[in-house]
């Protein structure tokens, strides 16, 4: 069993430490100046708005069907119980704290979802990553307005900031409506196979650009001081340690999981370091941005060991 967890977590390291290769260079070409703020925004805004989308829309209309996927949607319930859970644990644990815990909160219960996970499943999973990527974006039906507003409101909730739909209902969400409505009505047989190719071919992009984006964004992170020790030490055990041990217990004993694939993405989300969203949040809306960022920066080198640790043990143990 030892061999098998060993060579396990090889494997998975070695895929996870391509995607850190490509988010290391990424970010250090940011401090370097060669891209800026107005780089990342626009490529930003081209994952968003059009390689996302377009990787959702043509992935769903590919090889999501009510056969292949009978309970599919359990995996937007199981996601909105993984990110609630995780909450309510993260404020038992941060109570006595009030503005700081809040925050702290937010950075133990939400993580990167689909940046870094996408990356990390094409590599562990490349002859299903079809499959793996209809799993994501079911999941993230209801993450994202999760994100945008719960995760919005702990980390700028000093600034009575509003929730906007705009940012709570994105183009990556009517996405993927749009293909799973399309393909429960039985009109995905009319849609084009030259244009459906042509998203393929932008969504083929998703991935790559997802990546250095992520990097782009953790080497804009501005961290004059890191946070204390005390307050990154809990969230780091909250969001990389008890969270994922608590999805492994789940997915052993509450039998919500089809197979391996699936028991894999769970924990690979659940042992997923915080959404860089948060710092977005904290920036643009108000917020403690050396916070955030602090742990942020130390929960994505953590990560790099105890992801493949989880994924090993799922893995050679489920």
């Amino acid at each position: 069993m030892y061999s098998l967890l060993a060579a396990s977590f090889l494997a998975s390291l070695t895929a996870l430490s391509k995607v850190a290769i490509v988010i290391i260079v990424a970010a250090w070409l940011v401090r370097r100046g060669v891209f800026n703020e107005s780089h990342t925004r626009a490529l930003t805004a081209v994952v968003v708005n059009l390689a996302l989308p377009c990787l959702i829309f043509g992935s769903i209309i590919q090889d999501f069907n009510v056969a292949a996927y009978p309970h599919w949607w359990k995996y937007p319930l199981v996601g909105a119980a993984l990110t609630l859970g995780s909450l309510g644990v993260a404020r038992l644990v941060f109570w006595r704290s009030r503005e700081r815990g809040l925050t702290l909160s937010a950075l133990a219960s939400f993580q990167n979802a689909g940046y870094l996970i996408l990356p990390i499943g094409e590599a562990l999973f490349p002859e299903r990553f079809t499959q793996f990527s209809v799993i994501l974006f079911l999941m993230l039906l209801s993450y994202m307005p999760l994100l945008w507003s719960v995760a919005k409101f702990l980390v700028s909730h000093r600034k009575g900031t509003r929730i906007s739909l705009s940012q709570v209902f994105t183009t990556p969400f009517y996405s993927s409506l749009l293909a799973i409505g399309l393909v429960f009505t039985g009109l995905d047989r009319f849609v084009p196979a030259i244009g459906l190719g042509a998203v393929q071919l932008v969504g083929g992009s998703c991935v790559p650009l997802a990546t250095i984006v992520l990097g782009m964004t953790m080497g804009a992170l501005k961290v004059s001081h890191l946070p204390s020790v005390w307050d990154t030490t809990r969230v780091v055990a909250l969001k990389l340690v008890l969270i994922p041990a608590l999805m492994f217990v789940a997915l052993k004993y509450a039998g919500f999981s089809s197979g391996p694939l699936e028991n894999s993405f769970w924990i690979l989300e659940a042992s997923s370091p915080p959404a860089t969203a948060l710092a977005l949040q904290a920036i643009h809306y108000g917020g403690d941005e050396q916070l955030v960022c602090g742990v942020l920066v130390i929960s994505y080198l953590a990560a790099l060991l105890v992801m493949p640790l989880f994924f090993s043990l799922v893995e050679v143990l489920l």
